[in-house]
């Protein structure tokens, strides 16, 4: 994941086996035996190199030796002087009978300018003069290493170890091959046997501690490097620093033994970054390496979730033109989507999987990292594509040789998940349904699918079967954080308020920097909050016979508002709250008028709501209490049952108000709930007025699904409604009976949708009949169109405006009416 430096050129140098070849300081006697020249070779052998140098370099061409060109050859090559060593050999010496030594000189310097097929044929003619030169074999297998021959360097460096294992040359020969072999480990077991043999020589010590950096264990070679100072180069000692570095932030991303020791590693991380950043920023050499600390610092940053801090460094890097590895560029798109900036993740994720070096094994993790970066830009269907790729390109078994049908695949598990939850974002949860609960009959222990299968029952309204799914899967992993978090969701939707703050504690006080415990916070914090709901009508009637513009039913120029304030919940279950209202119409007779004010208790515990309440009531005759009290219960997940009961009903018509007419009654309902998008009530309503009409009324409402998309959901839905009353010629709309028929379909389209902010549309028309007794039956007609907003999780407005035309007492009427309504938690 994280780059590996290339060792320096001096390092590799170093690997010359030694004093590179050191038997060769000690020459036998040369070809002259003048005591001026021998002294001249001994001030040579002794370090100074110029006398015996300018004494070779002034004999004429044609009158040296094949000793003397040997002695010019080797004292070059002692003095550093590489060209003139090759120069020598190739004008005079490469058709004469040099010396060994000589010639393993040359071959030294074809190998130090990477000339390596010239190096092999050099030592290929030394190996001529003395094949049991073992320093000439050394010289032979690295020139092969370096030459690409790695092989052939491999198995003659063994050969060498095999025949004196105590060679602590040989053995970092062997060493320097597999390096070149990309065989690090293997590399590094050599470097050690080598240490154990010459650990107090600097050069076996430097090999040693830079083998230990190519394998990756830079806190150990840190360790050796401590004990033997100034066996490295500052470069290579800064470099080693930083690998340290960037392992700890790969060991950053590993579980840890325990959920406080999260951020440990990636502190250590921040710190040996900050140090290193301090020191070697102003010094302009190490700029390359002070550019690729600030890179891996991203994935500390990641590791210890500052992903604010990651987007930032990233945009200084970008700005200044640094072009990030793909194991940088996955940090940094992880970040983005983090901050919500799905937008900026989605390109750097494609990216990452289609780099030439993109790790196999990360396939599937980006794939569904890039999954949620298309689903939160509301890229539904290009999000849904992506799964059902890496679920069609996974294969369900990983083929290993000697096994003939292989081993589960996990990575196909996971994909084959991420498809079938698509569906549950998607607007399929019928499929997604389908999907995973196949999976989980290949996979039962899977924690993971059961967690998703969870997601989708609460998706489909059937939070206790996703409450059992949760209690089974608890039983594997009692403390993984998405289970709890998933059981709070739960417990929120069963009104288990109290569970739900235990799990939500607990999972904020181990992973507070987690999105989803935060999302999970924020629901929280909102439940807790005071409500505040308003809502408010106005319409105009037009038609009604005689009438002129007074609806029988609504009256003319009606319109009301009622608002209602709930308190925080109080010992959870509890919220006391007190409205307010006003309504007004014209009618034929007089203008009508009432205002109310309501105090009340409500109790939502599991499976059951529990409303109370008193209220006042001024509509031209004094002031009037009234009273009601609701409740409403769970079966299951499908059935629910309630009733309520109410003294002066806030349901009396406003003109029978008008007319000091009150009612008295109840009501009573049961619901069939299948799933999200099909579901049927029946309610049946009795009242008694005041002025002694016994009304009956019964209403059969339903609602079908017939199409879902993510934006778009179109319901059918059939409203059924029929009433009885036994008193006739009252001031208020009060047939003897009638039967409405009312079928409808219903589009919601949403226009954006961004978190926790959507704003949608809605289109309904609707065709039935309404027939009324002593009357004929007459058509129904409604069309309809509204908007709503959601934002932010505490606010929620909508408005409505629609249009019926119906007969009322054989007389058609055209009613437009506006409906708008807020909630608002504060």
């Amino acid at each position: 994941m994280l780059r590996n430096l290339p060792i320096s050129a001096s390092g590799r140098l170093r690997l010359f086996i030694g004093a590179a070849l050191c038997s060769q300081l000690f020459m036998p006697g040369f070809a002259m035996a003048d005591p001026a020249y021998d002294a001249l070779i001994i001030q040579a052998r002794n370090g100074n190199f110029t006398p015996a140098l300018t004494q070779l370099r002034q004999l004429p061409a044609e009158r040296q030796t094949p000793g003397q060109i040997s002695d010019h050859i080797v004292i070059a090559g002692w003095a550093g002087q590489g060209t003139e060593v090759l120069k020598v050999y190739e004008a005079q010496g490469k058709n004469r009978n040099l010396t060994p030594q000589a010639l393993a000189t040359v071959a030294r310097t074809y190998r130090n300018q990477k000339q390596w097929p010239q190096a092999l044929a050099v030592y290929q003619k030394a190996l001529l003069r003395e094949p049991n030169n073992v320093d000439l074999q050394l010289g032979q297998a690295l020139t092969q290493a370096d030459g690409g021959q790695t092989n052939e360097a491999v198995q003659r460096t063994r050969a060498l170890v095999a025949a004196q294992p105590n060679d602590p040359n040989r053995r970092m020969a062997l060493g320097y091959a597999l390096t070149r072999a990309g065989l690090n480990y293997d590399a590094l077991f050599e470097f050690d046997q080598a240490f154990i043999r010459a650990g107090d020589t600097p050069d076996v010590v430097r090999e040693y501690i830079i083998a230990l950096q190519r394998a990756r264990l830079p806190e150990p070679a840190l360790r050796l490097s401590a004990k033997h100072p100034g066996v490295l180069d500052a470069v290579t000692q800064r470099r080693l620093e930083g690998d340290l570095a960037a392992e700890r932030v790969r060991m950053a991303e590993f579980a840890t033994r325990t959920e406080k020791e999260r951020y440990v590693i990636a502190d250590r991380a921040l710190n040996d970054y900050d140090k290193l950043l301090t020191r070697w920023t102003p010094d302009p050499s190490a700029h390359e390496d002070v550019v690729r600390w600030r890179i891996d610092r991203l994935g500390a940053l990641k590791a210890r979730a500052r992903t604010a801090d990651v987007v930032r460094e990233y945009e200084i890097l970008n700005g200044e033109g640094v072009q990030l590895p793909t194991y940088a560029v996955r940090w940094v798109a992880a970040a983005y989507l983090d901050q919500r900036q799905p937008e900026k993740a989605e390109p750097l994720y494609r990216q990452a999987l289609t780099a030439s070096d993109a790790d196999p094994g990360d396939h599937v993790e980006d794939s569904t990292a890039l999954f949620y970066a298309l689903l939160e830009s509301d890229k539904v269907k290009e999000a849904r594509e992506v799964a059902s790729n890496l679920a069609n390109t996974q294969n369900p078994r990983v083929e290993l040789k000697g096994l003939p049908i292989g081993n589960p695949n996990d990575s196909w598990m996971d994909a084959q998940q991420l498809s079938a939850q698509a569906g549950t974002y998607g607007g399929d949860l019928p499929g997604s349904e389908a999907g995973l609960e196949a999976l989980v009959a290949k996979a039962p222990g899977n924690v993971g699918l059961r967690l998703a299968q969870a997601d989708m029952y609460r998706a489909r309204d059937w939070p206790r079967r996703a409450e059992g799914t949760l209690k089974e899967t608890e039983a594997q992993a009692p403390r993984d954080i998405g289970l709890e978090v998933n059981q709070a969701y739960t417990a929120m939707d069963l009104q288990e308020w109290r569970q739900m703050d235990v799990l939500t504690d607990d999972v904020l006080a181990r992973n507070p920097d987690s999105r989803q415990v935060q999302r999970l916070r924020r629901l929280c914090d909102v439940h807790d909050m005071a409500e505040l709901r308003v809502e408010a009508y106005t319409g105009k009637s037009y038609g009604g016979g005689n009438n002129g513009d007074t609806g029988a039913v609504a009256g003319s120029r009606d319109w009301g508002i009622e608002s209602v304030l709930y308190t925080p919940p109080i010992d959870e279950d509890w919220r006391l709250f007190a409205g307010a209202g006003y309504a007004t119409a014209d009618f034929t007779e007089s203008t009508g008028q009432h205002r109310w004010q309501r105090v009340g208790v409500e109790r939502r515990t599991r499976d059951m709501t529990l409303q109370a309440e008193v209220s006042n009531h001024s509509y031209g005759y004094g002031s009037k209490q009234g009273a009601s009290v609701s409740i409403a219960r769970d079966i299951n997940d499908n059935w629910q049952y309630g009733a309520s009961l109410g003294y002066l009903l806030t349901t009396t018509p406003l003109r029978a108000l008008n007319a000091d007419v009150t009612a008295n009654g109840g009501s009573g309902f049961i619901r069939w709930r299948a799933n999200e998008s099909r579901e049927w009530k029946l309610s049946l309503s009795p009242s008694h007025f005041s002025d002694g009409n016994n009304r009956l009324e019964a209403l059969l409402t339903g609602r079908e699904g017939i199409y879902s998309s993510p934006g778009v959901q179109v319901d059918l839905g059939l409203e059924v409604g029929a009433s009885r009353n036994t008193k006739e010629d009252t001031v208020y709309f009060n047939p003897k009976s009638d039967l409405s028929v009312l079928p409808t379909v219903t589009v919601n389209h949403v226009l954006y949708h961004r978190y926790e902010t959507q704003w949608s549309q809605q289109f309904q028309v609707g065709a039935g009949t309404y027939s009324q007794r002593d009357y004929s039956t007459g058509g129904v007609g409604l069309i309809g169109y509204g908007q709503r907003v959601r934002w932010n999780d505490v606010l929620e407005a909508g408005a409505n405006l629609s249009l019926i035309s119906r007969p009322y007492d054989g007389d058609r009427e055209r009613d437009l009416r506006l409906l708008v309504d807020l909630t608002y938690r504060f």
